[in-house]
């Protein structure tokens, strides 16, 4: 059964940064997501897109997820399309990214199901969730699967904690 390593904390703490850290340090291939929140696709405000491992990250109509403070009713479809998709390229690949999972795929149950079939395989997951990261996905929290690092602004450049998540998912 393969071993998983979730990273939480505040926002704009660094978990992201680490997860890419750990990346520069892994020689195998990765499949997965990230996401991206970004002025510039709007201009006038934040949205947030998906983009698989290894695709260009540029922001579009296509790869939106969600645009920052309003609200969609087609938040839930595009977590599901887009999610599942790049979760769906995974089964050959050694590390899978989940960068990152928060409230907003709350109701994509597809998205989810996905996720959740996942920490069940062989492939070891490397993923950030936001905090509180118990009230969002506490079917991870709780996986047996999965170990759970909480990420400080002490910790998250330190070497050894890079070392360690690279020797905890076996890479």
């Amino acid at each position: 059964m393969a071993r998983h390593v979730f990273l939480t904390g505040e926002k704009q703490i660094g978990k992201s940064t680490l997860l890419k850290k750990v990346l520069d340090n892994y020689a195998g291939e990765i499949s997965g997501f990230f996401t991206v929140r970004t002025k510039a696709f709007l201009q006038k405000g934040y949205s947030v897109h998906l983009f698989c491992a290894g695709e260009a990250a540029i922001p579009n109509e296509i790869n939106l997820l969600f645009v920052c403070g309003k609200a969609d009713d087609r938040t839930r479809e595009r977590f599901d399309a887009l999610g599942c998709a790049a979760l769906a390229k995974c089964s050959a690949r050694s590390l899978l990214v989940m960068d990152e999972l928060g409230p907003h795929e709350a109701e994509a149950a597809l998205f989810r199901q996905a996720v959740l079939k996942l920490l069940d395989g062989d492939i070891p997951i490397l993923g950030v969730l936001q905090a509180p990261a118990e009230r969002f996905w506490p079917e991870i929290t709780h996986h047996p699967n999965v170990r759970m690092l909480e990420v400080t602004e002490n910790d998250r450049d330190q070497k050894e904690i890079i070392d360690d998540i690279i020797s905890f998912l076996q890479l």
